[in-house]
C-alpha cells in the first residue's frame, strides 16, 4: 500500500534485520525505508519470528537377542539411524534400560532420545531379548563304571555353561548307594534357565568275603578278606 501525493511508485528499499538475541523462538525486526523522489521517507516494520516446532525423526534400531546378561550390549547412540531434523543435526542420546521383570527370557525396552536445537525431541526403542538356549556341557565326555565293596558315596560330577559357569551334578537316586550289585547313576546339570544335560555312571557294589577257614584244628581261624587280620 505504498504511495506517495506527488509520484505514483515511491521506492522501497531494506534497511536491516535486527534480532532479539534470543533463540527458541528469536524475533527479528526487518525495517524498510519508503522514499519519495524528493526525498521524503518514512520506515516500516515487519516482525519476524523464527521458532521450530516440528520435533526430528529417526528410526527405532534393530533389536537384539543374548544369551547372558554377561553379554548384555552397553548403550551405543550409533545404532540410531536415519536421524533428521527440518532445521540441522539432532543429537542422539541414551536415556534408560527398563526390565519386564521376567527371566528366561527377559526382555528389556532401551530408549534413545533424539533432540533438536529447539528442544523438540522423538524417542526411538529397541528390544533386548536376555534369553539361555543353550544346555551346560559335561566337563568329561564319559564317567567310568566305579566298583566298591561297601556303602559308596560317589563324587558329583560337573559341566559348564555358558551362562552360569561351572554346575555341580544332581543324582536322580537317594546317595550313598548301599545296595548290592550294578546300579546306574544318571547324573543332571541344569543351568539357571532350565536348560538340562544328562549323563550316567555305572556303580557296582560287591559283597566282602568273610568266609573263614581252619588252618588247624581248634587253633587259628583266617580271614578269605584279603589285608584282614588275624
Amino acid at each position: 500500500d505504498e504511495s506517495d501525493n506527488c509520484t505514483v511508485d515511491p521506492i522501497v528499499t531494506w534497511v536491516s534485520d535486527v534480532s532479539d538475541g534470543n533463540s527458541c523462538p528469536e524475533t527479528i525486526t526487518r525495517t524498510y525505508n519508503v522514499a519519495d523522489i524528493s526525498g521524503n521517507n518514512i520506515d516500516v516494520t515487519q516482525t519476524i519470528t523464527v521458532l521450530d516446532v516440528t520435533p526430528p525423526t529417526a528410526s527405532n534400531p534393530g533389536n537384539m537377542t543374548v544369551q547372558c546378561m554377561s553379554f548384555f550390549p552397553t548403550p551405543n547412540v550409533a545404532v540410531v539411524s536415519n536421524e533428521a531434523d527440518n532445521c540441522g543435526t539432532p543429537t542422539v542420546t541414551f536415556i534408560n534400560d527398563v526390565s519386564d521383570g521376567l527371566s528366561c527370557p527377559e526382555t528389556f525396552t532401551r530408549t534413545y532420545r533424539v533432540t533438536d536445537n529447539c528442544g523438540n525431541s522423538t524417542d526411538v526403542q529397541q528390544l533386548i531379548l536376555v534369553h539361555d538356549i543353550l544346555a551346560p556341557v559335561a566337563d568329561a565326555a564319559s564317567l567310568p563304571a566305579e566298583t566298591f565293596s561297601c556303602t559308596t558315596l560317589p563324587q558329583a560330577p560337573t559341566a559348564t555353561d555358558n551362562c552360569s559357569g561351572t554346575i555341580v551334578g544332581v543324582s536322580d537316586l537317594v546317595l550313598p548307594i548301599s545296595t548290592f550289585g550294578l546300579t546306574t547313576i544318571t547324573w543332571s546339570f541344569t543351568d539357571d534357565c532350565g536348560n538340562t544335560t544328562t549323563q550316567t555312571q555305572d556303580v557296582d557294589i560287591i559283597g566282602m568275603d568273610v568266609s573263614t577257614f581252619m588252618l588247624a584244628d581248634g587253633i587259628t581261624i583266617g580271614a578269605n578278606n584279603v589285608g584282614a587280620m588275624y
